[in-house]
């Protein structure tokens, strides 16, 4: 197994990354992508967030905080079906939404009040990691997105790859079914995902075409 994949069996298998938090809020995330995140809103110039997975917020209050930094003209709207976990504090750039994040009406609501000339839009799935959810995120997602935006799918890890192998298929399985199916839809960003040897994200960087 190559030290990379080691580190981040340790890593997941040892709960480390149930306790990292941001500003005191959980975040559940792997603090090498969180690194990646904020390079990749600085150098694309994000300008809106979309968050599918709220859990306890503190992913979208990173997001938001980033945007601020970045004097960015938008906010995070982050997805989820359940809110009861949420513990972050009120931020003037989060919007959270209870629904579905693979229904077709919600994304097209919430895209049609971001501006038509907006800035690069940077969009997380990270909610339920069936492969049936993920992929129907994808298909709902990826052909509203613009050219310019970027997303990442998390955990594509599970099933094996290399943890909860008892998981059943995933997002990795979501991602390659959706890109033999639609080859031309994304770039993958195999140079970003691969930046500190280990990632949550697996295969699950892209910029979209």
């Amino acid at each position: 197994m190559a030290p990379g994949d080691q580190y981040l069996r340790w890593y997941f298998d040892t709960n480390v990354w149930k306790g990292v938090r941001y500003r005191g809020v959980r975040t559940l995330k792997n603090v090498s992508d969180m690194w990646n995140y904020q390079e990749i809103f600085s150098e694309r110039h994000i300008g809106w967030v979309i968050e599918t997975g709220t859990r306890h917020g503190g992913s979208a209050l990173f997001f938001a905080d980033l945007l601020n930094n970045l004097d960015a003209e938008g906010r995070v709207v982050t997805i989820d079906v359940d809110d009861s976990a949420y513990a972050a504090p009120e931020h003037p750039r989060v919007e959270r939404r209870l629904g579905d994040s693979a229904d077709p009406a919600l994304a097209d609501e919430i895209l049609g009040a971001l501006p038509e000339q907006r800035a690069p839009l940077f969009m997380i799935l990270d909610s339920d990691h069936r492969t049936g959810h993920v992929l129907r995120e994808l298909e709902t997602w990826v052909p509203r997105l613009q050219s310019g935006d970027y997303l990442v799918v998390e955990d594509g890890i599970v099933n094996g790859h290399p943890v909860r192998p008892q998981h059943g298929p995933g997002p990795l399985e979501a991602i390659e079914r959706f890109l033999n199916e639609h080859p031309h839809a994304l770039v993958p960003d195999r140079v970003r995902e691969s930046k500190f040897g280990q990632t949550f994200a697996l295969r699950g960087y892209f910029a979209v075409a």
